[in-house]
């Protein structure tokens, strides 16, 4: 017995489709392949574009013995003597009619459609005749069903390499399952043609012969289409053993076949859940090399060259199945237990600490690690020192003139020492960050505006940020950032790269005058000097922007020279790495050669000689603390409150994607992310509103610089494949010594006094543009812009129906629309406490795509494909579901620049 299960899928019909009826009209879903069995199981691997080696099939119990309860009490049993596919198909629709499954007229034509749904099997080859093949034209709903054909013969549609494998008596069963709205329950149906021989229905199966069973098993709830799946599987393992299938041959109602499956139940091999290093990626147990005796034929012939060219030339269409699609969640009076008892994640995050810390210095010096480990520390210390540099010089000029580039410097330096001893996850990138630093002049303004000391407004409200930092910690949140999506990722990424590219502009062109001043009378001193005043400001903000392009230009430049062919790929990773540093050693030294005589503002940093310790805090005085009276206490605190409340679910939300960001690559230690809240809203805003210190916050993009470079990747891939990742070297020596590293150089005043502020302003240009090239919703938007036959460099967008994608980049741009408007808003000094509100859209971002969107259930089946979850709900998936990203060139540009990535 063959058996083959077929998932209904939405989208556009690949290419290869078989059309099992040749009137009707067209439909928008077809039934895709998923997973066969021939003497073992088979699983279709979207990602390889070929079906996985042969497996013991392997479940979880609770499906199995849901299927015995369908058997027991939901399952129909019909007996057709249908010869076609569109007769069994209407016998079908008839006794579902007749059993009162459904009675609308409507729904019963909906269902009949998708019953005679194209069918898509990956290894059919149709190109052995170009007169045998059907041309089939599909666009959409409304178009008609276009078929030529010279042969209506079965065998002109299966693959025939496969079907010379099997028996001359050999009968197939179709399973098909998968999620259908029209129903009001789900509907299991087992259909049994009775016709000697049994038929042959065009495109039903892969193979040419007869099928015998058909089984049905729907569902109208789009939650329930991976357990419609889990059973199909358990069916078609219980169909390949014999006395089931006779029991089903035989068997006149269902009270035989549940009896068949409890059975079947005895001769069942129960595993614990606890070996999961047993089973593979696609859910079942490989098997081992067979003996002579055990496989009647050879299992080379399940591929063959021309399939494989077909593939290589894009002619065979990944079904983008997602069937370890983790359920909905949903807000229900158990969701609140995780409140109590308070600090519970707290107690369990330092147990998890204290076993990973050992091995933290242990892994670190070992053979195989060490030399990734020193490796690495060079390159993460630029991404580190850079982005402190050049928030001190945004924070001196426009927040307080107490930030002075020294004190950013050493204060990053001793965050960075601190959070890689005590952090739950020590390869997350901490320091000051975009959003930080529009909060930080909100500070500032309202500081001023109250007429309060500037340190003293600031402690207060570094309290209220510890204190309801305390409060999210003891209600057991931190886990929660488990259920984040990867376009709350994206977001909040293009939302950093945007304030990036936007701050830079502001900057620059603030600097430009309105107008260049032209003197009435030339004879008058003061009027020619205002003048020349004017042409000096016009003349250096010139130099300025041009500077900031050559920066852009060249770290465009050597981009470019990274992803091209030229030289070594060892010598283009490491100029690609170190781009940023490259590129501000360039504009200095072109500041120098060309306009060493012009007033080009510099870094202000005094030399090493004049390093002052004093000025690298700012302790604040405790005195005045209680004693202002205008504006009134209630007024000071209130807005204190506010600020604290909003600055600690901004980072809180930031360290908790900063966190999720470093358990990509292959990371398997246990990282508790409570450690991680601990330090960033408890710990760090105390230290840095006593001592003076900007505020620390986690930067995702920053955190895959850090972990790229301690990933160990394969030093022999397959020509033309990326280099995949084997494992990432977890320990915490690296980062202590960048954060040493940088602490000490505060002493290189004398180097960085020689950087002119342009260069900087070009870099963040450039992070910014990068920072949006690699996210998904953006290529999703050029592919949207596009013809269809070009989406082929966009692997993700496989069988996506297009209006469902424009609908959901337009949600997240919608909503990074008003993330940008902040940005803008924070440029105005009268307007900018209105970037308060940055943090509650990110968070009401991701409860409208967790709780809203997957109720309109027009979008939800294509939302639930496209925008995943960061991290899988259960840990054993994690390897399966980030195999695409653990590659060094990422396909869709995600890690491809990681140099571009330390903002």
């Amino acid at each position: 017995m063959f058996t083959e299960i077929s998932l209904l899928m939405s989208g556009e019909l690949p290419r290869g489709a078989i059309p099992v009826c040749l009137t009707g009209s067209p439909s928008s879903r077809y039934w895709g392949e998923v997973a066969r069995y021939v003497v073992y199981e088979e699983v279709f691997d979207e990602e390889s574009k070929k079906f996985t080696p042969p497996q013991y099939p392997s479940f979880s119990f609770r499906y199995f013995d849901q299927l015995c309860s369908i058997i027991q009490k939901d399952l129909m049993v019909l007996q057709s003597t249908a010869i076609t596919s569109e007769q069994l198909m209407k016998d079908v629709v008839k006794f579902v009619e007749s059993e009162g499954e459904l009675t609308n007229s409507e729904d019963l034509e909906k269902l009949e459609l998708a019953l005679t749904a194209p069918r898509w099997h990956p290894q059919v080859n149709r190109r052995q005749s170009l007169y045998h093949l059907p041309r089939l034209s599909i666009s959409g709903p409304g178009r008609r069903l276009s078929i030529a054909t010279r042969t209506d013969g079965a065998a002109e549609f299966t693959n025939k390499y496969l079907s010379v494998c099997l028996p001359r008596d050999a009968e197939a069963c179709s399973a098909l399952v998968g999620y259908f709205p029209c129903l009001t329950k789900p509907l299991y149906l087992l259909v049994r043609l009775t016709s000697d021989p049994a038929p042959k229905l065009r495109g039903m199966v892969e193979v040419n012969v007869g099928i015998r069973f058909v089984f049905l098993a729907l569902t109208p709830t789009m939650d329930e289409e991976k357990a419609m799946y889990q059973i199909g599987r358990c069916f078609a393992a219980m169909v390949k053993e014999s006395n089931f299938l006779t029991a089903i041959r035989r068997a006149q109602n269902p009270v035989d076949i549940h009896k068949a499956a409890l059975a079947f139940r005895r001769g069942t091999v129960v595993i614990s859940s606890g070996y999961s290093e047993l089973f593979n990626r696609s859910g079942g147990i490989d098997v081992p090399s067979p003996y002579d005796n055990e496989v009647e034929f050879e299992r080379t012939d399940l591929m063959f060259e021309d399939v494989m060219d077909a593939t290589t030339k894009d002619e065979m269409t990944s079904s983008n199945l997602s069937l370890h699609e983790e359920s909905q969640v949903h807000c229900s009076s158990h969701s609140f237990k995780r409140l109590c008892p308070p600090f519970y994640e707290l107690v369990g995050g330092i147990k998890a600490l204290a076993y990973r810390m050992p091995s933290d210095y242990i892994d670190a010096f070992t053979k195989d690690n060490v030399g990734t480990m020193l490796s690495s520390i060079l390159f993460i210390y630029f991404v580190v020192f850079a982005p402190a540099v050049t928030f001190g010089t945004l924070m001196l000029n426009e927040v307080n003139a107490s930030y002075n580039i020294s004190l950013n410097i050493f204060a990053t330096g001793v965050f960075t020492i601190i959070y890689s001893l005590f952090a739950g996850q020590p390869l997350g990138s901490i320091g000051p960050s975009g959003p930080g630093f529009i909060l930080e002049t909100v500070i500032a303004v309202l500081a001023t505006q109250l007429g309060v000391d500037y340190q003293v407004y600031r402690l207060w409200t570094g309290v209220y940020i510890v204190a309801f930092g305390i409060i999210l910690i003891a209600m057991n949140l931190s886990s929660t950032v488990v259920h984040a999506r990867r376009s709350l990722e994206e977001i909040f990424s293009a939302f950093i790269s945007i304030f990036l590219i936007l701050k830079a502009v502001f900057s620059m062109f603030r600097s430009v005058p309105r107008e260049i001043y032209k003197p009435n009378n030339y004879n008058d001193t003061g009027e020619l000097n205002e003048a020349l005043a004017s042409s000096q400001i016009a003349s250096r903000a010139a130099i300025q922007l041009f500077l900031a392009l050559c920066m852009l230009v060249f770290s465009l430049l050597i981009n470019k020279l990274k992803r091209s062919h030229l030289f070594r790929r060892t010598f283009r990773y490491w100029i690609g790495a170190f781009n940023v540093p490259l590129g501000i050693v360039f504009v200095t030294a072109l500041s120098y050669i060309f306009f060493s005589t012009y007033p080009i503002t510099k870094l202000d940093i005094p030399p090493a000689s004049q390093a002052d310790p004093s000025t690298w805090i700012t302790l604040v005085d405790f005195s005045k603390l209680t004693t202002f009276t205008v504006p009134s206490p209630a007024l000071v605190h209130g807005t204190a409150v506010a600020i604290g409340f909003f600055f600690c679910l901004l980072i809180f939300t930031e360290i908790a994607l900063n966190s999720v960001t470093a358990l990509k690559p292959k990371a398997k230690k246990p990282s508790p992310f409570v450690m991680d809240h601990v330090l960033t809203v408890v710990i760090f805003p105390l230290m840095s509103c006593i001592l003076g210190w900007p505020f620390m916050s986690g930067v995702p993009v920053r955190t895959i610089a850090n972990t790229m470079a301690l990933v160990k990747v394969d030093p022999h891939p397959p020509p033309g494949k990326p280099a995949e990742i084997i494992s990432l070297v977890e320990q915490r020596v690296s980062v202590l010594i960048v954060g040493v590293l940088v602490t000490v150089s505060v002493y290189l005043g004398d180097i960085l006094r020689l950087i002119p502020v342009a260069s900087l302003y070009g870099m963040f240009i450039y992070l910014g543009l990068n920072g949006l090239r690699g996210l998904d919703s953006v290529n999703t938007l050029i592919a949207l812009l596009t013809r269809r036959k070009y989406w082929g460099r966009w692997e993700f967008l496989t069988d996506l129906p297009k209006p469902q994608l424009a609908v959901i980049v337009s949600i997240n741009f919608g909503e990074l629309a008003i993330l940008i408007v902040f940005i803008v808003v924070a440029e105005f000094a009268e307007a900018n406490y209105a970037t308060l509100a940055t943090p509650l859209v990110l968070i009401g971002s991701g409860l409208v795509r967790e709780f809203l969107l997957p109720r309109w259930q027009w979008l939800a089946p294509t939302l639930a494909k496209y925008d995943k979850r960061c991290l899988p709900a259960h840990p054993q998936e994690t390897e399966a579901d980030n195999k695409s990203e653990a590659s060094l060139s990422d396909k869709n540009g995600h890690l491809s620049s990681v140099e571009t990535l330390i903002f």
